[in-house]
């Protein structure tokens, strides 16, 4: 659309030789971190009309003041580092770009405290804050370039989150100069954190920061996904906080053996997870932690790193998209998701992504919950990249399957809004927006669009059925589609009830209640009558028993023997051992429940139980089949009420 002549009159008034009007310096507005096809310019205007470098809070007042009147979209920017389209225009418009803002103001060294313009990169910041023996709390993998506002307006989490929280944590105040014209301060981080500055631009903010201590990181790796998962839960519950953990999946771990460019060999073996781990503190705090790592890491049958190795883990941390390398192109998604489900998400994405160029990493960024992101190589050179890019949304979907959801709003997932911000704090944001932005001008299409997500919504899974067709054929795409089919009342009240009259059972004995599960199988009992067939080959059977005590030692066997097993499957635990310990519980070697290795549907107690107990437990899991209210169907299963359990 082009600004008239007396819009451009108004800006160059303002702004000078600081407002851009030239197409190719343009462009680079028009996209953010992630390649998007030309197809999203069918959807939407992405190309903005002009761009403005403020200096001062009052020259963002006035170009609210020409915004108002002459009904100019404004959209602000800090260094477009995000994927999600929050610094993109949807109808054209003026892009404000606030790198020129970046002034350090005010460093308080008594109440640790920082005072800084938007435009100022988290690097900066840092270098700054080091030479007076201070230091950021947290920052976003992308910091040598994100921005202290871009990632404020955004919102998230990133490296030191596990140990001081989310950015939301962090941030004390800002001063934002509203959509009306009004300058003002506030603490009110639900209104202007993250919410893409749909609610005003921000142009000063007061964070936290921490004394400057050594940060000192240590390197393991795991033969298999499940491995690196148990480990890490367990360094967060074992040993001091660390101040970040970072892992990376196996395939990630593979796609950066291919653009390794060192003349040393890559470090770790193929098709190894890999984990990095970060403390601070005094030598012996971060010690301490170490060897609390090389503990748990030789249990789980890990191999440590020397410290060659982990300085340059920690040094490319800022280098997650490095794999680029080995595209031309990368598609990028992000979610988060709860920490106990990580291990379920890494192995619906390999499953899916089994024939495909891809990996994940991440951080974990609580004691409860991991930020992913997905990698993807693609080439956007390709007529039907469109179909690669909705792999952005497989990331997501995963997540969301496992309990998850976005890391950020932008343009993309605006329709989950919801469940982001939650409802309360969603009708608070829409109240300030219909109050302070009654002309609409403040980053419209953002968190309260809908059209353009809901098309996408429906429109990705077409795209990702097409994209698997063009890639693999209908060999590979069948059993997602059987998974999805499986849901669909009534084929799924079938399935369950021929599931539930044909659980067969592998046996895991590790204590003397497998004496009565033995004579439970014999003909005495024969627990064959009830449909049920003994196994002795994990990958045939879809009912785990658990039977003894479980060590520390047999964990990894049992998880391992869990994953071998096919979907849907079950668990049963037998006996008093296996459940708290029973005469043993005290006992150093103990993993007591076994609930923190697999999930357990159904706990039968008893020290020994009965052969009779072994077929009554497993009537009780028939029930909760036919209910489906197992573990399995709760995480892949359209919930609804079946039957009654007992």
């Amino acid at each position: 659309m082009g600004l008239k002549k007396k819009q451009f009159e108004k800006l160059s008034h303002v702004f000078g030789d600081r407002l851009i009007t030239s197409k190719h310096e343009l462009v680079i507005f028009s996209t953010d971190v992630g390649a998007l096809p030309k197809q999203v310019g069918y959807m939407m205007n992405n190309n903005p009309d002009a761009a403005v470098q403020p200096e001062t809070p009052e020259e963002i007042q006035s170009l609210y003041r020409i915004a108002n009147e002459e009904k100019i979209p404004i959209i602000p920017r800090g260094a477009g580092t995000s994927g999600y389209g929050g610094a993109i225009p949807r109808k054209g418009g003026v892009i404000v770009d606030m790198r020129r803002m970046d002034n350090v103001l005010e460093i308080d060294e008594a109440n640790q405290t920082v005072l800084v313009e938007p435009g100022i990169s988290w690097a900066n910041l840092q270098f700054e804050l080091n030479r007076v023996g201070l230091d950021l709390r947290c920052y976003p993998s992308s910091g040598l370039s994100a921005t202290i506002g871009g990632w404020v307006a955004q919102g998230g989490d990133g490296i030191g989150s596990l140990k001081y929280g989310k950015i939301n944590d962090n941030v004390l105040s800002f001063e934002v100069v509203l959509p009306d014209g009004k300058i003002i301060t506030s603490t009110d981080t639900d209104l202007f954190c993250d919410t893409e500055g749909i609610l005003g631009i921000i142009t000063k903010i007061r964070l936290r920061v921490k004394p400057l201590m050594p940060v000192k990181p240590i390197v393991v790796s795991f033969p298999e996904n499940y491995q690196m998962v148990l480990a890490m839960e367990k360094m967060i519950e074992e040993g001091p906080l660390p101040y970040t953990i970072k892992f990376e999946e196996s395939k990630y771990t593979d796609l950066k053996k291919q653009i390794w460019d060192s003349d040393e060999p890559f470090p770790f073996p193929v098709h190894h997870g890999t984990v990095l781990i970060a403390y601070e503190g005094t030598e012996e705090e971060i010690e301490e932690g170490f060897e609390v790592v090389r503990n748990i890491t030789e249990q789980y049958h890990g191999t440590v790193y020397d410290e060659h190795v982990a300085a340059h883990e920690w040094k490319d941390r800022f280098y997650p998209m490095r794999v680029k390398k080995a595209g031309p192109t990368l598609v990028v998604g992000q979610a988060f998701a709860p920490l106990e489900n990580l291990e379920a998400v890494l192995s619906d994405f390999q499953f899916e992504q089994a024939s495909a160029r891809a990996g994940i990493d991440g951080y974990v960024t609580s004691k409860n919950g991991v930020t992913i992101m997905g990698y993807f190589l693609e080439d956007e050179r390709r007529r039907f990249f469109m179909l690669s890019w909705s792999q952005s949304f497989v990331i997501f979907k995963i997540a969301q399957r496992h309990g998850g959801h976005p890391h950020g709003i932008g343009i993309w997932f605006a329709n989950y809004a919801p469940q982001y911000f939650g409802e309360r704090r969603l009708a608070k944001i829409r109240a300030a927006k219909l109050k302070l932005d009654k002309n609409e001008i403040a980053n419209p299409g953002k968190i309260f669009a809908y059209w353009l997500p809901f098309i996408l919504k429906i429109g990705k899974y077409f795209m990702w059925i097409g994209y698997d067709l063009f890639r693999n054929g209908f060999g590979r795409i069948a059993p997602i589609l059987l998974k999805w089919l499986q849901n669909l009342p009534p084929l799924k009240w079938m399935l369950r009830w021929g599931r539930a009259h044909s659980p067969w059972p592998v046996q895991y004995g590790i204590g003397c209640c497998m004496v009565d599960g033995a004579a439970a199988v014999a003909s005495r009992w024969d627990i064959e009558r009830f449909g049920m067939l003994p196994l002795f080959g994990p990958r045939q059977a879809d009912v785990l028993w658990i039977a003894g005590s479980l060590t520390k030692k047999m964990a990894p066997r049992l998880r391992r023997i869990y994953e071998q097993m096919p979907e849907p499957k079950y668990v049963i635990s037998f006996g008093q051992c296996a459940a708290s310990g029973g005469l043993f519980w005290d006992g150093y070697s103990l993993m007591t429940p076994p609930e923190k290795v697999v999930p357990v549907d159904v706990y039968l107690p008893g020290c020994p139980p009965k052969p009779v107990d072994f077929i009554r437990a497993h009537l009780i899991l028939q029930n909760k089949i036919r209910a489906g209210t197992t573990h399995w169907q709760r995480k892949y299963e359209n919930q609804d009420a079946m039957g009654m359990i007992q």
